[in-house]
């Protein structure tokens, strides 16, 4: 906790004496002006996609802009709540304005299926080797794909402050949990951005290398899976000043009309446990055009629950929290993982069928091991009964 401290507390006085830390980054469906001539690092063009598309791209968005000494991407207000948030937090404002849905429930009935695994942001772990209990492992073991958050990049350099470094043996690992065809990988989110250009690219084609299925890069915002299935990953933060990450201004671009649409979007604000007013809003309006919406970002927990539109029950989870993380703060090691169904129904319009979730637990089993299992319940929450 002190050493998290410490780093807030540089942050602060950077942000006040340096007077930089405070960019903010656009809202939900906002544009940002960027002046490419500043970009950098520009290889050449390639316009393959997920086998070979590469190092070798030219385009405008795939260089780096002059970066920030103090990489946050909110504004003052939000600098400030992050801070007390991270501090004293987590934040469990406006709980009152969303409830989860029962841990095993179905949605919609629907024919076919096909099984969609989730989990949250994969975070640094300076070294550590990542386990997965068993009844992890069993309760993804009948998921046809898994889709997570890599949160930073594998990367050779050190990068700046409160970069999330990750090396090659995170990817290893994860093959414990599916065949990494059966993994898909987003890469759009505030880390994304911490080693600039040609690190991130690296890491992104490294991942493809392996055999996950990795989306998040401009040029590649979404996946088909099967046919039928289109996974989109957009962030709406950046810790760097960005062109080369999917954002929310190309979500038109991730949608495919004749899919079922999953947005997995990178949102919200750090260590709040529920989604306030604007997000619930935005992200309703979003589902008039998306089939289901995973999210993350926070590292805790948020709300997992459904709307109705038009006479389809659609799943929104605000966001999954942590799935791995080095850090022994207890606010940092909680999450969720989602199962699922989806399919035609008996009309032939694809829904959300069975949804199962449950927590999940990051334990630090010694110096070298960080475990992730399956929990009762999150401790974040008031009781256990407020995330049942």
């Amino acid at each position: 906790m002190f050493a998290r401290m410490s780093e807030l507390g540089c942050i602060v006085l950077g942000s006040f004496f340096l007077g930089v830390a405070c960019t903010s980054v656009p809202d939900v469906g906002n544009t940002v002006d960027v002046d490419t001539s500043v970009l950098t690092s520009k290889p050449a063009e390639s316009d393959d996609q997920q086998e070979g598309a590469g190092e070798d791209i030219e385009a405008d968005w795939a260089g780096d802009i002059r970066r920030k000494p103090i990489p946050i991407p909110y504004d003052f207000g939000e600098t400030l709540a992050w801070i007390r948030n991270n501090l004293f937090g987590p934040s469990t404002k406006h709980r009152e304005l969303s409830e989860f849905i029962p841990q095993s429930i179905e949605l919609n009935q629907i024919t076919q299926v096909t099984s969609l695994g989730f989990f949250g942001d994969l975070m640094q772990l300076e070294g550590r080797k990542l386990q997965f209990a068993d009844d992890l492992k069993l309760f993804f073991a009948d998921a046809d794909y898994l889709i997570g958050n890599f949160e930073g990049a594998i990367s050779s350099t050190k990068g700046g402050l409160m970069a999330s470094l990750h090396t090659e043996e995170i990817l290893e690992a994860l093959k414990g949990l599916s065949a990494p065809e059966r993994i898909v990988l987003t890469n759009a989110n505030n880390h994304g951005c911490d080693f600039g250009w040609a690190e991130f690219n690296k890491s992104y084609e490294l991942q493809k290398k392996h055999g996950f299925l990795v989306i998040g890069r401009k040029d590649e915002p979404s996946i088909l899976l099967d046919g039928h299935i289109n996974v989109a990953s957009v962030t709406q933060w950046s810790n760097q000043p960005c062109t080369y990450l999917a954002e929310f201004t190309d979500i038109d671009k991730a949608h495919d009309p004749t899919a079922f649409n999953v947005l997995s979007p990178h949102w919200g604000y750090e260590m709040q446990m529920y989604p306030g007013p604007e997000q619930i809003k935005e992200g309703q309006n979003l589902l008039s055009n998306w089939d289901m919406i995973i999210g993350h970002h926070t590292h805790a927990p948020q709300v997992i629950t459904a709307y109705e539109i038009d006479e389809s029950k659609q799943l929104l989870a605000y966001s999954l929290g942590d799935f791995c993380t080095y850090l022994k703060i207890d606010n940092y090691r909680h999450g969720i993982v989602v199962k699922a169904q989806v399919g035609p129904d008996s009309n032939g319009n694809w829904r959300v069928g069975k949804v199962e979730w449950r927590c999940s637990k990051i334990d630090q089993v010694d110096r070298k091991t960080t475990r992730v299992r399956l929990a009762d319940h999150c401790e974040l929450f008031e009781s256990p009964d407020s995330a049942y």
